[in-house]
């Protein structure tokens, strides 16, 4: 299946509450802000973008959909297998 690349805000705009996983090909480098990416998948609840991250490899980003709610925190962590 051949996805087609597209700008970040473009793919937010198409969904409505829900976490996003992109494939990132484009980066500002100086913000390190995803510009443009490739939609693997969309859902509301974000474990279920989780278990699709872990099948893929490469640069991810998850992102919400919509603005942050103000109660909203996030945690980033990586898992390192030796």
């Amino acid at each position: 299946m051949n996805i087609q690349t597209q700008k970040i805000e473009d793919i937010r705009k198409r969904y409505d509450h829900e976490w996003l996983l992109i494939a990132v090909d484009q980066m500002n480098e100086a913000t390190s802000t995803p510009l443009t990416g490739r939609l693997l998948a969309h859902n509301p609840d974000p474990l279920e973008i989780h278990k699709v991250a872990m099948r893929h490899d490469g640069f991810l980003a998850t992102i919400y959909s919509n603005d942050w709610p103000e109660d909203l925190a996030a945690c980033f962590y990586d898992q390192i297998s030796t």
